[in-house]
């Protein structure tokens, strides 16, 4: 898989742009913390990197459908530069939130090019592997990322590890001219639909719901968002504030949390059918929030360090678990539309879970807010397995052998 070139390019940039991801979103927490913000200014920051992808989850996947991948690659990491750009430049937390909502509006048009090519570059038959394989690599960057920032920001300030985001951009635009890989021959019907009904995300509801399993465990799985993501708003507070951790050890703990996440990602990829998929899926969703218990009571850094990779690895198979599926099983024409129905949905989850943590936080304190979170995860993670049990297990009884995933072999 690795011999074919494209591949090797998709998977590159993939890893290119979670490393300066993972460095910009770590560098401005730490900015906004070492500047006296509160939770509620870093819920408004981690809000303005998810507004972009829930407003445009509609046009963005028909766009991706219906477009030269090459072409929207261009425009849209062109976006995402100018926004990195202005988060180096940016005099205040206006700006900062200002330049992050241009810069994840071209995320959001890139992001479902970059996942809908995969089947096309490798073969729809080893998709699941190579989503698997892509999955890793980037919690392999991730961490890379998160750790890097502490370290820069450590010794040169968070200025400088800005600096080092915007200049990814550089070969991920030289990435998106290199791709060899034309548009998909959308039917005229739906390349004439996308102007008229692509502002909300109607079509990629359409095409979920001709699976009714994967429907319902999308649609079960997007409220332990809530739950999951809330403390986010909190984390950087507990980690530094409570347990005292250095700039460089917080970027240490989230680089556990991605070693984590790696190592789930690889596991995932020898999960191979569809029941087992599903199988995965749900006990991932019900690990996470007991980690997440373990967070709020931690009393060394290393003990939260711990939980943290129990976290990121659980979150690593379930994230490549759920695009294995969606990528399988959904048609290519389609898939641009249903993969950003999904992320829209996700960051939908996100803001009201960002809103959730800079109340809580600000409430209760980090480590009431964690334990509070992760109770009402596994409360919903219980709900979501017996809502998903039943129609699972009618499809298994119906279509295993439809729906196994060749080996390759």
């Amino acid at each position: 898989m690795l011999a074919v070139r494209q591949a090797r390019l998709v998977l590159g940039a993939s890893v290119v742009s979670m490393v300066g991801d993972a460095t910009a979103l770590v560098a401005l927490l730490l900015k906004l913390h070492e500047e006296g913000h509160g939770p509620l200014a870093v819920m408004a920051l981690l809000i303005c990197f998810a507004l972009p992808i829930v407003a445009t989850m509609g046009l963005a996947g028909s766009v991706a459908d219906s477009h030269d991948p090459r072409r929207v690659l261009v425009l849209a990491l062109a976006v995402q530069a100018a926004g990195a750009i202005g988060l180096v430049v940016a005099p205040s937390v206006v700006w900062v939130c200002a330049a992050a909502v241009v810069m994840q509006t071209g995320f959001a048009f890139a992001n479902p090019v970059w996942s809908a090519v995969m089947p096309r570059v490798v073969g729809e038959d080893l998709s699941g592997t190579y989503v698997s394989l892509a999955q890793g690599m980037r919690a392999v960057a991730s961490p890379i990322g998160a750790a890097v920032a502490g370290v820069v920001v450590e010794h040169w300030g968070s200025r400088t590890a800005l600096a080092v985001n915007a200049a990814s951009f550089v070969g991920l635009i030289g990435a998106a001219l290199a791709l060899r890989v034309g548009r998909v021959g959308a039917p005229v019907g739906e390349r004439e639909r996308w102007r008229r009904s692509s502002l909300l995300p109607r079509d990629g509801v359409t095409v979920l719901r001709r699976d009714p399993v994967l429907a319902t465990l999308v649609f079960a799985i997007v409220p332990l968002i809530l739950t999951i993501e809330a403390v986010n708003a909190v984390e950087v507070f507990l980690v530094r504030g409570d347990l005292g951790a250095t700039p460089r050890q917080y970027g240490m703990a989230e680089a556990c949390a991605g070693v984590g996440a790696v190592l789930g990602s690889f596991a995932a990829a020898a999960i191979r059918s569809r029941p087992a998929r599903i199988r995965g899926l749900l006990l991932g969703i019900a690990v996470v929030p007991l980690a997440q218990i373990v967070q709020g009571l931690a009393p060394t850094l290393g003990a939260y360090a711990g939980a943290a990779f129990v976290v990121g690895l659980a979150l690593g198979i379930v994230n490549a678990l759920i695009f294995a599926l969606l990528l399988r099983e959904i048609g290519e024409v389609d898939r641009g539309k249903v993969i950003t129905l999904v992320s829209g949905l996700s960051r939908s989850a996100t803001i009201g879970a960002l809103t959730l943590g800079g109340v809580l936080g600000t409430l209760v304190g980090a480590r009431t807010a964690y334990v509070i979170c992760g109770s009402a995860g596994l409360l919903i993670a219980a709900a979501a397995a017996l809502r998903v049990q039943r129609p699972v297990h009618r499809s298994v009884d119906s279509d295993s052998t439809q729906w196994s995933v060749p080996t390759g072999r």
